[in-house]
């Protein structure tokens, strides 16, 4: 035991390598080392050895042992704060002789911007706490060096895992544990830093999505107009929609949102026709004040209802008066977790099938062209459509509907204990099982209070749930995309009412483009519906499907656009809004 002792802190007092001091940094240096397996001695010697490579190349020995950078940083540090990874920057700024890692202003302000909007996201608080204390004046030199460093690991261990974990980090709430980047970051962050492409190393670091630098830009002029000290205006809650020509107390109200939301100018106050100009004994003649919900604000009112993929009538419901509701700080905050949500997506939409699932929309692109758009019907909140990548790979022409186990024991069964023939009305067929040996079983036969096995399959034809159209994709959930014998619900703007699969308004032009794809004419089509055989037609080339979620991004016009949180992902951004004050500063 005291032979190893001896022997780590002798590699530490003389003069050392990168290599030798990343093999000890979880080791506690003032509690006992503990005789460990060999094989957990040599995966991190492993793992620093091209890390130590390319500090070695610019900096081949260090005079500077562990132990007096470990002190150094924490000597330059408030008494109370503490570095998240004391260790590993101990054996940084050992390796560099203590060198700022942040020498380029611009560099600094350059990672501050992008610290500002994951702190402001609300996705862990140590990053609002590292916002915090780069907000503070009075954190300067090796300080502040090492609190930039500090962040910059904690916020390569999020950018290296996003891709792979960001439909559980980005979307349930406090699922994401910061913890220490890989070796491999590290060492990029450290190569960039000794060749002098920091500000490369940073870009990269970003979203590469083509939306990011617009909605970076919108993120800012946000969080400026977030900044006033009056609370937002509310709009009191109403069973009555107000409608254009009512009169309420709300219009005063609703007319300081529209304008501090930017879509209605201010008014100046008017000077009554022939009055002299005003001096120290005149005052201005103020118009009456009305309440009625005039011409103008329904005009402003559809151009607010456009920004959040409501229905532009100027209809005030509930829907509009929520978002009317939403402070700037909540828009701000919502508009940071979505920045981050574009990692999981491709830098451009330019090839594949594209499904927002709050914004009820698919979008069809092949190579670069956006050839169709859809409204479609998503999950309800009890059956959430998931997140997923996958590829089309057939076209069903009259598909059956097997129906899932959970809707038959939710929805089916209990119509069928109330009205014995509703099953048969409807087309389905019962079966005693889901074997291949199951045999039909006439349904008004079945005690159901009883339970059991059946399965259920509802005929091809115009009402069978799925359509006339099914587009199967290889997942794990069952989810696909389909046609409805029911359109009219497309007319509703909010349309989370499946139970999880992908109902698409403009299924029949979805397919007759696919199928003309596969080698099919419009009389094959046509033939196939009328005949009303089940027939699969298998796509030549796979088409990536991607089902997503996001809840703000910037038009092509250049306006921040919102959407409903309809599965309440956005828990997060509430939390985000605490590091308003010290995220503003960091943007600025």
């Amino acid at each position: 035991m005291l032979l190893v002792k001896r022997k780590i802190l002798q590699s530490l007092t003389i003069k050392c390598t990168l290599a030798t001091l990343v093999t000890f940094p979880a080791l506690g240096w003032a509690d006992e080392v503990a005789v460990v397996n060999q094989a957990e001695v040599n995966a991190p010697i492993e793992a620093a050895v091209t890390l130590s490579e390319t500090v070695a190349e610019a900096q081949p020995e260090s005079s500077i042992t562990v132990i007096h950078a470990r002190e150094a940083l924490q000597k330059a540090l408030p008494a109370e704060v503490q570095l998240k990874y004391l260790s590993e920057l101990s054996v940084i700024y050992a390796a560099s002789e203590m060198k700022a890692q942040w020498a380029d202003e611009k560099v600094q302000q350059q990672f501050q911007q992008q610290l500002a909007e994951i702190a402001l996201s609300g996705i862990a608080p140590q990053f609002g706490q590292w916002a915090k204390l780069l907000s503070e004046p009075e954190i300067t030199g090796l300080a502040r060096d090492a609190i930039l460093s500090d962040a910059l690991l904690g916020y390569l261990h999020f950018v290296h895992g996003a891709y792979a974990n960001g439909n559980r980090w980005l979307y349930n709430f406090g699922s994401y544990k910061m913890a220490a980047p890989s070796s491999v970051a590290i060492q990029q962050w450290q190569q960039a830093v000794h060749s002098g492409d920091v500000s490369a190393f940073l870009k990269g670091l970003a979203p590469q999505s083509s939306q990011y630098n617009k909605m970076h830009h919108a993120l800012k002029s946000l969080v400026a107009s977030a900044q006033p000290t009056e609370a937002w205006p509310q709009l009191t809650a109403s069973k009555q929609s107000l409608r254009p020509g009512n009169s309420s107390k709300d219009v005063l109200v609703l007319k300081e949102i529209l304008i501090r939301s930017g879509v209605m100018a201010g008014e100046e106050t008017a000077v009554e026709d022939n009055a002299p100009l005003a001096d120290e004994t005149t005052t201005k003649v103020k118009k009456p004040v009305s309440l009625v919900y005039s011409p103008e604000l329904v005009d402003a009112v559809k151009r607010f209802q456009q920004m959040y993929g409501l229905d532009a009538d100027g209809v005030i419901g509930n829907s509009t008066r929520d978002a009317l509701n939403m402070a700037p700080q909540i828009r701000a905050a919502v508009l940071a977790l979505n920045i981050q949500r574009l990692r999981l997506l491709p830098a451009t939409l330019d090839h594949g099938i594209f499904v927002n699932i709050p914004d009820y929309s698919l979008a069809y692109y092949v190579d670069g062209k956006l050839i169709l758009e859809s409204k479609v019907i998503v999950g309800s909140t009890r059956r959430k459509t998931p997140l997923m990548s996958s590829a089309l790979n057939n076209v069903v022409v009259n598909p059956p509907w097997n129906v899932p186990v959970k809707l038959i024991r939710e929805d089916l069964v209990p119509k069928a204990k109330r009205d014995s023939e509703y099953l048969k009305r409807q087309g389905y067929t019962v079966y005693s099982g889901w074997g291949r040996d199951a045999e039909v079983v006439d349904p008004s036969t079945i005690d159901w209070s009883e339970g059991g096995n059946y399965r259920l399959q509802q005929a091809p034809g115009r009402g069978n749930a799925l359509g006339r159209f099914k587009f199967n994709m290889p997942n794990n959930d069952a989810i696909y995309l389909h046609d409805t014998p029911n359109h009219r619900l497309f007319d509703k703007s909010m349309r989370a009412l499946s139970s999880g699969c992908v109902r698409v308004n403009k299924a029949s032009e979805l397919a007759n483009m696919l199928l003309n794809e596969a080698g099919w004419d419009d009389n094959k089509i046509q033939g196939t519906l009328k005949r009303g055989n089940t027939t699969y037609a298998p796509i030549r080339e796979k088409i990536p499907v991607q089902l997503y979620y996001m809840t703000a991004w910037v038009s092509a016009e250049g306006n921040p656009e919102f959407r409903s949180d309809i599965y309440g992902y956005d828990r997060a951004a509430k939390e985000g809004i605490k590091e308003l004050p010290q995220v503003e500063k960091l943007l600025r």
